[in-house]
């Protein structure tokens, strides 16, 4: 029974860790994009071409721009089940800007999982603005624990509202497809560059680690567990295995010769950082440190992230319905755009009516609401937007029986 439970063991591991990380480079000279495409209609309006070298790697790129509605361009095959198959690895791409549409202000890079209809997104810490130069990202691959959505010194993972903390480990876990887009204004002329969108380590080491932690409100105590990701157990020719050392911060150490999951308990509150110390042949490859704290009443994990990146899904879709219903629809204006203190919205009417227009921030509040009885012909209503602060908005327009939707940017 003993030898059949190692042998299992060793088949589960050479399944999981032999799985082959997907990477597009956009290398390939008859067919750059590879199996990349644009999205069904009307998410998928966007134009493709290459270009080279990246300066990061002297190799070739993709170039998307935008087009009417969403400009969504994604990959339905290569990226699937991506938390399962690849949890505590990166998921690295390299971005450009060449044109923002007229946005005016700094963007941050994003990339994007989809499982069905459910989307999570990355977004960069680091800004970029036409022509500032290429920037590479990595995206932990990592699940959400106790409603924290992971993050790095990089950036963070975000979900639209309504999304739970299961919905993203779902997505995270099950993804059917990876997600890029040009698109960042209702204006349909922004350019970006895509390179080498792959998984890989995030740091040179061959495994992740995943620490939980838990605490008991009647002895006042905390158990911390450490489960070791994607490691190299086995060693095999050409590829020793590696050993794991496991500081607890409270000055005891584990060093087993394999590690699957590790329990270690507190008897005293404070701050601890756990390190564990990946070594191959007697040489360290690499350390990984983790820090939480807890008192007798609560329990926190350090979370380095120190900036409020939200989900840029809502303001994609609004962007792509903005960009269509001006494809259809070229009577209403916003003038000035991007606003300040005040925006008209400029139509023309055919005759006698009520022109109404609702101002909503990306997550579908109502911010400004104003309704006018207007003469036919060219008309406008003057909204007053100095207590709108700097961002995003959607401007939406009912007159003659119809609906249609602008995007408005507010600059202070």
């Amino acid at each position: 029974m003993v030898r059949m439970y190692f042998l299992t063991l060793f088949v589960l591991l050479g399944c999981l860790f032999n799985a082959q990380a997907p990477c597009s480079d956009f290398n390939d000279p008859n067919n750059p994009p590879g199996l990349w495409t644009p999205a069904p209609y009307p998410n998928g309006q966007v134009g493709v071409s290459s270009g080279s070298p990246n300066p990061l790697d002297g190799t070739q790129y993709i170039i998307l721009d935008d087009k009417s509605g969403g400009s969504w361009y994604i990959n339905p095959s290569d990226f699937k089940s991506l938390g399962q198959r690849f949890l505590g690895q990166c998921l690295y791409f390299d971005f450009y800007l060449e044109k923002d549409g007229g946005y005016g202000a700094p963007i941050h890079p994003t990339i994007h999982i989809m499982a069905g209809s459910q989307i999570i997104s990355f977004v960069a810490n680091i800004t970029v603005t036409p022509n500032s130069g290429w920037v590479r990202v990595r995206a932990p691959i990592a699940n959400c624990v106790g409603g924290v959505l992971p993050s790095n010194s990089e950036g963070t993972w975000t979900m639209p509202a309504g999304m739970t903390c299961a919905d993203f480990n779902n997505v995270m876990n099950n993804s059917t497809a990876v997600m890029v887009s040009p698109d960042y204004t209702s204006s349909p002329s922004e350019r970006v560059y895509y390179d080498n969108i792959c998984v890989k380590s995030c740091d040179g080491c061959t495994a992740d680690f995943k620490l939980e932690t838990s605490f008991n409100t009647t002895s006042s105590a905390s158990t911390a567990n450490l489960t070791l990701l994607n490691p190299i157990l086995v060693s095999t020719p050409g590829n020793p295995g590696s050993t794991y050392t496991v500081n607890w911060g409270d000055g005891t150490a584990t060093q087993p010769y394999i590690i699957s999951t590790l329990s270690h308990n507190y008897a005293n509150p404070g701050t601890y950082t756990v390190c564990v110390t990946e070594s191959r042949e007697k040489k360290v490859i690499c350390m990984k440190c983790f820090t939480f704290c807890y008192t007798k009443d609560r329990l926190a994990t350090k979370n380095d992230s120190s900036l409020d990146l939200t989900s840029p899904i809502p303001q994609l879709e609004a962007i792509s319905k903005a960009e269509l219903s001006q494809a259809e629809q070229k009577e209403v204006f916003l003038v000035p755009n991007p606003a300040k203190s005040f925006v008209e919205v400029q139509t023309t009417l055919s005759k006698k009516e009520t022109l109404s227009v609702r101002v909503m921030d990306v997550s579908g509040k109502i911010v400004l609401e104003k309704s006018e009885n207007l003469d036919s012909g060219r008309q406008s209503i003057k909204l007053n937007t100095e207590k709108l602060i700097q961002g995003n908005y959607i401007v939406e327009i009912k007159s003659n029986g119809k609906t249609s939707s602008q995007k408005l940017i507010i600059s202070k």
